[in-house]
């Protein structure tokens, strides 16, 4: 069977254009524009940003690599305080007038 065709909405006589659409949608295509502008440009600063902090944060650990290279360890402070001691009795057995 078949159906007959759709009658058009009551009170649209005559059908707008595309040029009518596009007329009224330009403003918001405009302002969506603006806005994508606007989001690309802060996605680059924070971006730069996230750069930025990586190369701090490089700088951060090389930093922290030379300290510990540096620090002593359990075996240079216990030799260290086997000198002192050692030295202390060097002092006070001969080191005295008697």
């Amino acid at each position: 069977m078949a159906h007959p065709a759709r009658k058009p909405p009551i009170g649209t006589e005559h059908p707008e254009s595309a040029v009518d659409i596009l007329r009224r949608l330009e403003p918001v295509l405009s302002k969506l524009d603006e806005r994508t502008q606007r989001i690309e440009g802060e996605q680059r600063r924070q971006a730069d940003v996230q750069r930025n902090q990586g190369e701090d944060i490089a700088e951060l650990k090389g930093r922290l690599g030379e300290l510990s290279a540096r620090v002593p360890t359990i075996w240079t402070l216990a030799a260290l305080i086997f000198a002192i001691f050692g030295a202390s009795f060097v002092l006070i057995r001969y080191a005295s007038g008697h």
